[in-house]
């Protein structure tokens, strides 16, 4: 074959293989998956563990990996009203893991996210603090809330990486950190901020925390 054709098969090789993993990444996640994500969070407007164990349901009965990945998270820590059961959540991200670890490799942000669930809990993949905090910051970058959210636990926590109170505040903003000026200067004023937008999503320990610093 000659060079010049040979560059030619390279680059239409490398095309092909960019649109394919853009299409991957491009993928949507089930619409009942979202929805029960966001009913758990609270992004939807308040958190309703019910309403998103329901959906949640709904999505694992089409076979979703990303949907059933979801439901051994939440075996594994008993979120959203499912039982507690560890062997079951491993059982189940046992028979997925693989294919969660190959969208997450092609960039699809939920499976990236759930990368850093599986290292974090040993679902599926031997537990690894360091791996897991890799995992989450690629999501976080990328403006995964919940992956924002762990990432921020571990700076807290000093778990997979260095602790660090100021990028806790980075990746997790939570009104606690400000009240108690905890790698930020104390301000209650951006507490009360944090703690209402929480609040609003229906989180009862932020009502509780309006209350208490509303007395000072």
């Amino acid at each position: 074959m000659r060079p010049g054709w040979t560059v030619r098969l390279l680059l239409a090789c490398a095309a092909a293989l960019f649109l394919v993993c853009e299409r991957v990444q491009a993928q949507p996640v089930d619409a009942r998956l979202a929805d029960a994500v966001a009913w758990y969070t609270g992004v939807a407007g308040r958190v309703d563990d019910a309403r998103a164990h329901a959906l949640l349901l709904e999505a694992v009965e089409s076979g979703d990996a990303l949907s059933r990945m979801w439901l051994a998270r939440c075996h594994s820590r008993g979120r959203m009203n499912f039982a507690r059961d560890s062997a079951l959540a491993v059982r189940i991200a046992t028979e997925v893991i693989d294919e969660i670890e190959r969208r997450a490799a092609s960039g699809v942000l939920e499976a990236v996210f759930l990368m850093g669930t599986a290292r974090d809990e040993g679902l599926g993949r031997p537990i690894d603090a360091v791996a897991a905090a890799a995992w989450y910051r690629r999501a976080a970058e990328r403006g995964h809330v919940l992956a924002q959210h762990n990432l921020g636990n571990a700076y807290e926590a000093g778990r997979g990486v260095i602790q660090n109170d100021s990028l806790a505040v980075r990746w997790w903003r939570l009104g606690t950190m400000y009240e108690a000026g905890r790698g930020v200067p104390q301000d209650l004023e951006e507490a009360r901020r944090w703690y209402g937008e929480a609040a609003a999503r229906g989180l009862a320990r932020a009502r509780d925390a309006l209350d208490r610093i509303g007395r000072r």
